[in-house]
């Protein structure tokens, strides 16, 4: 025991762990994987290790010759045909094998990118799925009765890490909060179940060692049917570690078993250094260690860890998400405590005696309304643009010798440097960007900190996905990477799904601060956005300032409501451009007739349908550049034949969203930006 103590008490012994520990980690992400299967198989067969049910689809993990998710869509599916699956099922597969496509917009959630890092190279669209064996392993069907039996949100939050039954709108106001951490399965969650286990066994005669030993073997077990991810990986890591430092006596120090903690989390699995949970946790961790006085009252320390944590986060929500609460501060000394002596421990409780549901079920009902409530408040969110990865080492670095020096000068230094960084939005040169959102429309304009949203996407007959899929994963992420902090102007050119389908969801999280619609008779969908708040009608030959862009509008109104399309034509002092909505020859006709249109850029109708574009409306225009968008294999064959070889005809190049994804006009120097091709 002594020789180990030495050896693990020994700096040179770090220092080597840290060396092989790093080699290794770039050999694993640097080593490409052996994959078992092309785009050309049709048939799978495997076990499954996850399963997820929602009203449109059977998403599953599948253990192959590697691994694959797998989405079992059901709206095609008589509910005869749907088999009753289970995990650790053996199953056979017939369906479409697909490689996750990166993201088309710049600052986007990578999914690709989120399945490497589980290992899953393949994504599998299941047409026909059988069942060969039933779960054999005792693992899985104790995971199976658990997954039966725990049925409320909050306990499988809380006790097997799985959040997916949890509203998606209290979801997000916890996010918005900043207190999404207290759903995640942390050393808290550890300790307390541990607790409780060695108090038990206290009773008993076993020995001190033996009991934790006991505990141990036990937490490993539950710790087994988890999903884990390294929030829950540090925290089981802590207990063993600091418990084995404790009852072994190894007289380890804190910063040894941190450094243990990320080396082991690392080595299991490399792409947790890519996880925002990875660096919250440990970078708070290591952070409250090392400036934390735990010298005063329980409320004391908790402001001040509060502070100390919310500080320390800073650069990392930056990062990863552009914004921060300034309230969650304030916020988390209400949670924290409410969570851990209240919640959690209910959470226990129930599960064991079932009766007391009603009593857990206010605990809820009490965190998810004021969580809601306090997500209304948006005085203390504040947005920023993304930066190079190098200002916010050089903020995280900054607000570090805050916390060590704590004088006056790094105080302004930090005021000035994240002041710098807010307002850095108002210097970005302006841009037209024609984002790429499928089978719809949706042009960002930004000038001088003013923004204008010309149409927001949206699903046609979609039914595998939400309908406010593009907003919550594309709009809102991309505006906010942007620093964009509200949008000035939303034209909404028609009552088309994918035109304004969006418009709603969009409305509900972001600030707009004026909305137009167009001249044409009021769709559905117009009329529920009606029911929302006050919106105007854009007027013929209207015009809106939008810092060095004006936007005129310069249709009328028609029976038909493709023809009543709003057309805006944009003038810049560089750049002039011509957007056409899903207008159609009918509607070019009669501007060509009422308007003399100088266009640099045109912004094809329709999504390049043949009932758009025609030859004439080309001749007496001559655009320098066509921009159309139009969704990847979409079951209108937009941009139609037709409709390509007027623009080759008349020598128009051209550019479509399907392949460049989102695309970025520079009007200053005319430079064009093709997300997909950086």
């Amino acid at each position: 025991m002594k020789i180990l103590k030495t050896i693990l008490q020994s700096r040179l012994f770090c220092v080597f762990l840290i060396i092989i520990t790093s080699l290794i980690t770039v050999f694993r992400i640097a080593i490409k994987p052996k994959l078992y299967y092309t785009e050309q198989d049709k048939e799978v067969i495997g076990v499954i290790e996850k399963i997820t049910r929602d009203n449109k689809k059977i998403t599953m993990l599948i253990k192959a010759k590697e691994k694959l998710q797998g989405i079992y869509y059901l709206s095609n599916q008589k509910t005869s045909t749907i088999p009753n699956l289970e995990i650790g099922d053996k199953v056979k597969i017939l369906g479409e094998l697909t490689t996750p496509t990166t993201p088309t917009t710049a600052n986007q959630f990578d999914y690709s990118f989120y399945l490497k890092k589980q290992g899953i190279y393949h994504l599998i669209i299941i047409a026909k799925i059988n069942k060969i064996e039933n779960a054999s392993k005792i693992s899985y069907k104790v995971r199976n009765i658990l997954n039966e039996k725990i049925t409320h949100p909050y306990i499988q939050a809380f006790l097997l890490g799985n959040d997916e039954k949890i509203k998606e709108e209290v979801k997000i106001s916890y996010q918005e909060n900043g207190i999404s951490h207290l759903l995640a399965i942390s050393g808290m969650h550890f300790y307390l179940i541990a607790s409780i286990i060695l108090k038990i066994l206290r009773r008993t005669k076993i020995t001190n060692k033996k009991q934790y030993l006991i505990a141990f073997v036990l937490i490993f077990v539950y710790s087994s049917f988890l999903d884990i991810n390294a929030s829950i990986l540090r925290g089981m890591l802590f207990f063993f570690l600091f418990s084995l430092n404790r009852v072994w006596n190894l007289e380890l120090t804190k910063p040894t078993l941190i450094l243990f903690t990320i080396i082991i989390t690392i080595l299991i699995n490399p792409y947790f250094l890519t996880d925002v949970a990875f660096w919250y946790s440990f970078v708070i961790s290591i952070g409250l260690l090392y400036f934390l006085e735990t010298n005063g009252s329980y409320w004391k320390n908790l402001w001040t860890s509060s502070i100390l944590s919310f500080l320390l986060s800073i650069p990392i929500s930056l990062y990863y998400f552009y914004q921060i609460n300034i309230l969650s501060v304030f916020y988390n000394i209400f949670y924290i405590p409410y969570v851990t002596f209240v919640v959690f421990p209910l959470t226990i409780l129930t599960f064991l005696i079932p009766i007391i549901g009603p009593i857990y079920q206010l605990s809820i009902m009490i965190l998810e309304e004021s969580s809601l409530f306090l997500a209304k408040i948006k005085i203390g969110i504040f947005v920023f643009p993304k930066v190079s990865i190098f200002m916010y080492l050089f903020e995280f670095i900054i607000l570090i010798v805050l916390l060590k020096k704590k004088n006056k000068k790094v105080i302004f230094l930090v005021i000035l440097l994240f002041f710098g960084h807010y307002f850095s939005v108002y210097f970005h040169q302006d841009f037209m960007k024609v984002i790429d959102v499928g089978q719809g429309d949706s042009i960002l304009l930004f000038s001088k900190g003013r923004t204008a949203l010309i149409d927001t996407g949206g699903k046609i007959n979609f039914n595998n996905l939400k309908s406010n899929t593009i907003t919550k994963y594309t709009t809102i992420p991309l505006l906010k990477s942007l620093g964009i902090k509200k949008i000035n102007f939303l034209f909404l050119t028609h009552g088309d799904m994918d035109h304004m389908g969006e418009a709603i969801y969009l409305m509900n999280h972001f600030k707009i601060e004026k909305i137009y619609i167009n001249l044409g008779t009021t769709s559905f969908l117009e009329k529920e956005l009606l029911k929302t708040r006050k919106i105007k009608k854009s007027k013929q030959d209207s015009s809106y300032k939008l810092a060095n862009f004006t936007i005129y509008q310069i249709n009328k109104s028609w029976k038909d409501e493709n023809n009543s399309s709003s057309v805006y034509y944009i003038i810049h002092p560089n750049l002039t451009i011509l957007s056409m909505g899903d207008a159609t020859i009918e509607t070019e006709k009669y501007l060509l007739n009422n308007y003399n249109l100088n266009i640099d850029i045109l912004k094809i109708g329709h999504h390049g349908s043949k009932t758009s574009t025609g030859n004439s409306f080309l001749q007496a225009t001559t655009p320098d550049l066509a921009l159309i968008s139009v969704g990847r294999n979409n079951r209108f064959n937009h941009p139609n034949r037709e409709v390509l070889n007027r623009l080759i005809e008349n020598e128009i190049p051209y550019l479509t969203t399907r392949d460049s994804g989102t695309i970025t006009i520079f009007p200053n120097n005319k430079i064009i930006r093709e997300d997909k091709k950086e």
